[in-house]
This record gives C-alpha cells, structure tokens and sequence, in this order.
C-alpha cells in the first residue's frame, strides 16, 4: 500500500524545537568513555616516538615489565601478523603507505606508537611505559611540503618512487585552448596551514570480552560505531557477529573520532589476552601528536579570464601534507578540494591535479568542511584579486560567473572519493550572495572604511561563496517500534556526538505519528541495538538518518492504518490518520489510538488478516539516489590596527541554505560553531612543526585557541531550496560553518590593508605578529 498522506499540519518540523538531550548533560549525566565504570578494569599506556623519523634498533621492555603493577607489555615484534590501521579511500593506483598498530622497524612521526603497558592504574602503566628503552638510528626528516616532493627528497617508504603517494585527476573541457584565447590569466599560489579538530573530550577506549559469550566488547569515542566494527574485524580477523562496539556520550568529533585508530586495536588485543577489561583515556598531550590533524595543503592557480570579467577556464595543482601514514580518511580531503574547485561558478573548462604527500608529521584526515575550505579560500581571494586588477568590484564579478536557478541541476563533470559524482542539484547562489551583501553593509562601505581611518583602523568586508557536498551514502537506517503503551522507538544508524540527533529524529517521527514529542525515544551507538548503519560524518545525518527514519514512521503509520481497519470493520481508504490514531473519515468518534493498535498486533490476540504483521514496527534503508549539495555565503567585516597587527572582526554574517530546514534553532547553532572554528584556524591555532619535525605545539599554552571574546555576533539568514534527491528536501548543515570562515576573513583582512599593499596568499594563522610580518613586507 502506498503511503497515506498525513492530513494535519507538522508540529514540529520547521520549528526551533529546544535541544531533548541536554537536560541531563547539564545535569552532570552524560556517560563518556572515562565515566564508566567495570570491575577490574586494567589501564593501557602507550610509549610513543620522540624522533620524527628514524630505525628502531632496540625496543626493550624488560624493565617494564617488572615494574610496580604491570599485567602486560606489547611491542611491535609481538604483533607481526596483526593487520595495518585501513585506509578505505584509496584510489585503484594510491600507493599503500598505512599505519602499523605498533611500529615496526621505523617510525615516521612524532607521536607514533612504539609499544603498550597494561598495569593496574594509569599512573603505574604510564610510568612504565617510560621504562621501555628505545634505540634510535635517526634518519633525515621530511617535514614541509616543498621538501616532500623536491627532487632529493628523503623517501619515507623506501619501496616507492616518491612521497607522491596518490594523484587525483579532475579534467573537464579544453583548458589549455580557453588558456590560449583568453584575454588575461591570473597566478597564484596558496599555501593553507595545519590544524586540527580539538573536541572538547579526547579519545578513549575501553575493551573486555564478555564472560558468557566470548565476544569483543570495544566502548570507543566514535562517529561511526558499525564502521569501526567492520575495521576491528578486518585488523583482528574476527567476524563482526563476535563483535559489540558501543559509542556512548561522545565529547565533539569534528571529523577527528571519523577515524579508526591503533588504540583501538590495542585494547581489544590485551582484553582478550588477559580476559580482563582495559581502559585507555588520551590525555591532551598525546592528542596534540597521536589523533588526526587537518587542513594542509598548497595550491597552484591560474585562471583564464575575459575583459570584462567572463571566467573561462581554471587549473589547480594542489599538494597535501598527508603526514607519515595513510590513515582512514586520508585522500578525502585532496579529492574534495579538487572536485569543487570552481565553487558556485560555471568555468566551463578545468583541470586539476590534486597529489597526497607523506611526510614525518602526523597523519592528516578530515575535519569539519574536509576540502571545502581550502577551495573556497582559493577561489574567494582570486576572485578578490582578479576584481582589484580589472577594475570591477568583487560581488560584480562574483554575480556575473555564478551559476543561476535556472542553470541547476549542473553537472559539474568532477567526482568525490567515497561520494561520487558532482552534480549540483539545487540552489538560487546570486540570492544567497546579495542578501549576505545587504546584511553586512558592503554598499555602505568607503564611508565605514572612512570612518575607520578616522579612527585610525583599517576597515575590509570580505566575502565567501561556496557550495559543499553534504548528506553522502551509501544508505542509512532506521526502525521504528510502537510499544502497548503508544509509546515510540527509533534505532538509527547515525551517531551522535552534539549535533542534536535526538531532538531533529524526534520531530520527524512525532510529525509522522502525530504523537507528542516527548513520546518519542532515539536509541543509537550500539551495533548490539542498532543492526546496521554507516555513522556521522560528511553533513549526512538529516538527509541519510533523517529520511530513514521518516520513511521508517510512514512505514508504520500504514501499517497501523491497515490494523485499524479490521479493528474498526472499515476499508483502509476510509479512514484518516489524526493526534497519533486511526479514526474513520466524518466519524470522529470511530478512533483507535496507537498503543491499542500496537497492543492489537500481537500473538497474544486473535490472529490478524494476511498481510498484516504481529508487530507494530518497520525497518528503512535510506539511499543516496545522489550528493545533496548546500551552499552559503560568509561576509565578514573587520578593523585591523596596522599598528599592532590585531584583527577586531565587527560584524559577521552567514546565510546559508541546507535546504529543508528541521530545526532552525540548531541549524543556526550549527553554523555558528563552524565559524568558531574557522575563526580559530585563521586568527589563532597552528599546529607547527620545527625542521626536525618536531611539535611546537604540545600543550593549549602554546596552540591558541578563540574564546568567547574573540567571537563576533553572528547573524545569520537562511533559504530553502529543498533537494529533489531525498522525499523531504533535506540537505546537511553541519559544515557550512567552517568552510567558509577563512575565505571571508582573509578577503576582509585584505581588503582591510589594501592601502598599504598587503595582499594575502595564506590562510594563516593571522596572529598580530604574522599580520605585521605581511604589513611589513607591503
């Protein structure tokens, strides 16, 4: 039976419903990896390298063994036959450069695991660890890109002809005959620094093997607990049916618990050595070396352009300091940045070449945006400084290469690793440009900018435009189950860790069954509960989760319809689903509520018609029939003191459109913390390394963080152009945030000292000493 129409309006969806979850986070209620608590329960320390590159020659834990409350010891000669951390988007020909749990003959990054102590309580297991004696033979670091892959480069892994270690090609139209006809080509280089995620809790684990059963049981600090499933039992060859993993309470992901790490591989391991519980919690310090790091890259560019302003052709050759191994998400980001190259605009001829680099840092994956960022800022600033050369002023030449409505869908001839191919569904990108124009004031601007000088500051706007690929595949699920009571159950596959899940599933299931929210319980993280699922990650939740569980809910409310009419001696076409029963059209009276209906559909009742199940409940699978892309523009407006080189941002707008908005108030919250972090990763934070490839920033005294009083007030403004891949229009906004901060910051600071001729080609950190370094030089 097809799907019946619900007759009454949403009640929830659409409206800013209060987040359902924070209550007992608030409370002190939250249950992380370190709140929980098993008997007899053994620590895990691990010894990490202090060389960025170099042969182990020894690594004897004799003396740790011995030590005061030591159970157990692992090295890398003990696990020979333990398989490598996966990589799972390798291309046909990446070359295989992965992570061993444990060292193996070499290590290749500051931080790298060399060996693992279990002792009887982390402080014991710690200082044990240190007792393990290590002998270097160092060999030359490779530490920067231009290093990497200059000629005589040292090559990290001996067997291959270069740190080049996977290429993606993008190629559509004629570049080099749109080169050759254009009027004027522009070149620039771009250099995009390192950073990272930094969620509030760090990693942790925490294995035992269950007395009855036998089976691995691994609480992790994940995003994707059925993912990290199939890697355990891929690295252990273990059959996933003898496999629990559990992601409880998780502390912020940000694409940095996207990943599968050696840790969890090393407590399972001792678990089922010692048949005891293992707990290990990452301290600041290890994830500053040991959890995924972001963002570097560097991007050649040129841009064939007419007289008037017309874009005919771009190339972009970018490189990406992959760090020391290939790790889950590795070519993710390279194969992102060099996809949506051309953003919002048509440039009908492209090329890129987009190459991952292994160097003696640690690995790089994905973080929130991953790509989008560093194509967004590349194209922003020569859009910029294209405008500044021709004359034109930067929202004309924006407007005049945008992709309009009428032009969508637009197939854009490039492919995403893991995603597939890129064909812009939706959008009205002009609108979303010149509404965030009108809300910063940039018609107003040469009087603010006067009135900065008067002041003596100098006042930029800057924009950035971009579309990014959210809402991936392959599929999602989703159960619904309805108890005697009318009470809801959802089991979905997406894992939270922030986002709201609770509340946005709980209005879509509550609008479907017309049953108060507060009736509605979202059950997730547990692959013991949950069957199957693919995780939180890539903006996907609402459009992957979101419509499974939708779709899961009709699923049941005809079902229940279909009940209903035996009940009430009736065809189903006569009734009508209305505040969570099934009544009869015209005859309000003739009702029967859901839990009676669920109560009906059991075997303790007379049997019911073929066709009809015992229980009232249904599974969906959720596919991606396509990338659902969002898009959004960043206006920032900021004073910059030439004197002390410190940014003041004054104003900052997004407007931004997800599509089919669930809950405003969170897709609002979304935003806002994304720009957080892209103002943290322009103004502030670095992870640098000196020329050995040592960290020079170990601790949050030395990595610099915005606090609240660096953040501007964001406004935001929102539009709908509902997707037509999903039944609801849904589009992810997780990420909308972060991708365009950096691009709009850097533009404004440009526009800013423009007048002293400083013209930026980085994304920073654009701390006031850097900053005067650039005025300086202008």
């Amino acid at each position: 039976m097809t799907s019946v129409p619900s007759p009454v309006r949403p009640k929830y969806v659409g409206r800013a419903v209060r987040r359902k979850e924070d209550a007992r986070l608030l409370r002190g209620e939250g249950s992380y990896i370190a709140d929980l608590k098993v008997r007899g329960t053994l620590h895990m320390a691990v010894l990490r390298s202090t060389h960025a590159h170099a042969d182990l020659v020894t690594v004897d834990a004799t003396a740790a063994r011995e030590a005061t409350g030591v159970v157990d010891v692992l090295t890398g000669t003990d696990i020979p036959d333990v398989g490598h951390i996966p990589c799972i988007d390798m291309y046909p020909d990446t070359k295989p450069a992965t992570h061993p749990v444990l060292a193996q003959g070499r290590v290749r990054y500051v931080g790298q695991p060399i060996a693992a102590v279990v002792a009887d309580s982390a402080l014991h297991a710690s200082a044990a660890a240190q007792l393990i004696g290590v002998e270097y033979a160092d060999l030359p670091p490779v530490v920067d890109l231009d290093q990497a892959v200059s000629e005589n480069a040292e090559l990290l892994y001996p067997q291959f002809a270069s740190n080049i270690v996977n290429t993606i090609a993008q190629d559509v139209g004629d570049c080099a005959a749109a080169f050759a006809d254009a009027d004027r080509v522009f070149s620039e280089t771009f250099r995009i620094h390192r950073y990272g995620p930094m969620p509030m809790e760090t990693r942790g684990v925490l294995a035992q093997v269950d007395s009855v059963s036998g089976r691995l049981i691994l609480y992790t600090s994940t995003q994707f607990p059925h993912l990290v499933r199939q890697f355990l039992g891929g690295v252990l060859d273990l059959p996933e049916s003898q496999i629990r993993v559990v992601a409880p309470d998780v502390g912020g992901g940000f694409g940095g618990k996207c990943e599968f790490y050696p840790e969890e591989v090393l407590a399972p391991l001792f678990a089922r050595r010692l048949r005891r519980p293992i707990r290990w919690i990452e301290s600041r310090a290890e994830h500053m070396v040991a959890s995924s790091q972001a963002r570097e890259q560097r991007h050649d560019v040129r841009i064939a352009i007419s007289r008037d302003g017309v874009i005919s052709a771009m190339t972009v050759e970018s490189w990406t300091n992959n760090g020391a191994a290939l790790c889950t998400l590795a070519t993710t980001p390279a194969s992102i940045s060099s996809a949506m190259g051309r953003g919002p605009y048509r440039i009908p001829h492209y090329r890129a070449r987009a190459h991952s680099v292994v160097s003696n840092k640690t690995p790089l994956a994905v973080y929130r945006g991953a790509g989008h960022p560093q194509a967004a800022l590349v194209l922003e600033r020569m859009f910029d400084i294209m405008a500044a050369d021709l004359g034109l002023e930067p929202l004309e030449l924006r407007l005049k290469n945008m992709l309009t409505p009428e032009e969508l869908p637009a197939d854009r001839g490039t492919d995403i690793i893991l995603a597939g191919h890129v064909e812009y569904d939706s959008g009205d990108y002009p609108r979303v440009l010149t509404r965030a124009a009108e809300m910063i004031g940039d018609a107003d601007k040469k009087a603010a900018q006067q009135d900065a000088r008067n002041r003596g500051k100098y006042l930029g706007i800057g924009f950035c435009c971009f579309v990014e690929e959210t809402s991936i595949g392959p599929y999602e699920s989703a159960t619904v189950r309805v108890d005697s009571t009318g009470k809801v159950t959802l089991l979905t596959g997406s894992s939270p860790h922030g986002q709201g899940h609770v509340t946005t599933f709980s209005q879509l299931v509550a609008d479907e069954l017309e049953v108060p929210i507060e009736d509605v319980t979202v059950l997730y993280g547990d692959t013991d509960v949950v069957r199957d699922g693919v995780g939180t990650f890539a903006s996907r939740s609402a459009a992957m989760g979101g419509a499974a569980a939708r779709r899961a809910s009709e699923a049941v409310r005809d079902k229940a319809l279909r009940i209903a009419s035996h009940l009430l001696e009736v065809d189903v076409d006569d009734l009508e689903w209305r505040d969570g029963g099934a009544q009869v059209k015209g005859s309000p009276t003739s009702r029967v509520e859901l839990g009676a209906l669920s109560s009906a559909a059991t075997p303790w009742n007379p049997p019911l018609p073929d066709g009809m199940d015992w229980d009232l409940a249904a599974d969906y699978r959720h596919q991606a029939a396509g990338i659902a892309f969002a898009n959004a523009t960043h206006a920032a407006k900021v004073e910059v003191d030439a004197e002390t080189g410190v940014v003041d941002i004054v104003d900052y707008v997004v407007v931004h459109d997800c599509g089919t908005v669930i809950n405003p108030l969170l897709v609002e919250g979304q935003v806002i913390g994304g720009v957080a972090q892209g103002i943290g990763g322009t103004l502030f934070e670095e992870l640098a390394y000196d020329e050995q490839g040592r960290p020079c920033s170990p601790t949050f005294n030395d990595y610099l963080m915005p606090t609240v009083s660096d953040m501007p007030w964001v406004r935001t403004d929102h539009f709908e152009s509902p997707s037509p891949l999903n039944p609801y229009g849904f589009k992810g906004a997780g990420e909308g945030g972060a991708a365009g901060a950096p691009g709009a910051l850097v533009n404004a600071i440009s526009d800013a000292l423009s007048p002293l001729g400083v013209s930026l080609k980085s994304d920073g950190p654009w701390t006031p000493e850097n900053l005067l370094g650039q005025i300086d030089e202008g």
